[in-house]
């Protein structure tokens, strides 16, 4: 009788907090989705990336230790790089991620791997048919975007990301698309990093058909803040941009005068520019007029006009007068013979 009511009583107690249970149970879901929304707490752990686990990490996630084995893990990411084992290498950024997923550093360095270095093995591997390596770059490519705007699902606010992917896409030695490296730049127009707020700009000046927005954005960014004028680039675009027919008529029209702080400076800046505009596709408008301007008023040296002597050299000092004129140290043949 006795047990009898032991066993009563502990299935009253069992019930009760099976009952309790079950009924706090969505208090509690409803506590934990909110804390992950709040990134207080990790996001659940997807079924394919369960499958991608090795036991250990397994238990690491189990055990609360989801940041600790990240770190682990990227170590071994790191042998993948350094073996070319592109795919494994995916794989690991994969289960990183999901492991610590608001933790920057390992969207953008995954991103990295995938989209710059995987994409710049598949080109230059010549084991490859050119266009076998010209698929494998491309899907790299693309997996490097998707990893990166996967990472800005966890992290939205990230400008650091779009600015990778916007990177990546305007990148000229591997297949720019300039189109979706503005789409991506454009996110980061409020970033507190100045190199960020110029990219866009940058870019769009490399789109034929953008260049009276990339003009308003000139204007837009230099009213924001003069210390972009401290950039060669930005300065050279200012004036460049101002020489299109076709802004309106309102539009004001910076000068050289205004914009560089010497003529040899602003020499210096568009003979430089104009090598951009030949290599890079940026944008032109009248800068041969403001050369020849410059070249009369300045008398420059025939060995720096562009126009009697192509080069893809550059200037590297406003003071290019007195390097042109520097005479020539002539060394005896038995210092040069040594040299050799």
């Amino acid at each position: 009788m006795k047990r009898f009511k032991i066993a009563r009583n502990l299935l009253v107690i069992a019930g009760v907090l099976a009952g309790t249970g079950y009924l706090r149970m969505p208090v509690e879901q409803e506590f934990t989705e909110d804390l992950r929304e709040r990134k207080i707490v990790q996001p659940r752990i997807g079924n394919e990336t369960w499958g991608e686990m090795g036991q250990t990490s397994l238990a690491a996630a189990f055990g609360g230790l989801r940041t600790v084995m990240a770190s682990m893990l990227s170590l071994k990411a790191q042998g993948n790089f350094e073996e070319n084992e592109w795919y494994d290498l995916k794989k690991d950024y994969e289960v990183i991620t999901a492991l610590d997923p608001y933790n920057e550093f390992y969207w953008n360095h995954g991103g990295w791997h995938i989209g710059y270095n995987a994409a710049s093995w598949a080109r230059s591997n010549q084991k490859f048919s050119p266009a076998r390596r010209r698929i494998m770059e491309r899907d790299f490519l693309e997996a490097g975007d998707a990893f990166y705007r996967k990472g800005l699902q966890y992290l939205p606010d990230s400008k650091t990301l779009w600015f990778e992917i916007g990177a990546m896409w305007s990148n000229e030695y591997k297949r720019p698309d300039y189109e979706r490296a503005a789409e991506a730049f454009k996110m980061t127009l409020d970033s507190r990093n100045p190199i960020h707020r110029r990219r866009y700009l940058f870019t769009i000046a490399r789109i034929p058909g953008r260049e009276v927005e990339a003009y308003e954005e000139s204007i837009r960014l230099i009213s924001q803040d003069r210390s972009h004028l401290k950039v060669p680039t930005f300065r050279c675009l200012l004036v460049v941009l101002a020489t299109n027919p076709d802004l309106p008529e309102s539009s004001l029209h910076p000068t050289v005068g205004a914009v560089f702080p010497t003529k040899e400076k602003a020499y210096q800046d568009l003979y430089n520019y104009r090598q951009r505009v030949l290599g890079e596709k940026f944008y032109g408008g009248e800068i041969d007029q403001l050369l020849h301007e410059l070249i009369a008023e300045l008398n420059v040296p025939d060995k720096l006009n562009p126009f009697l002597n192509p080069t893809t050299h550059r200037i590297h000092t406003e003071h290019w007068r007195r390097e042109v004129d520097k005479p020539k140290t002539i060394l005896p043949k038995w210092l040069k013979a040594s040299d050799e």
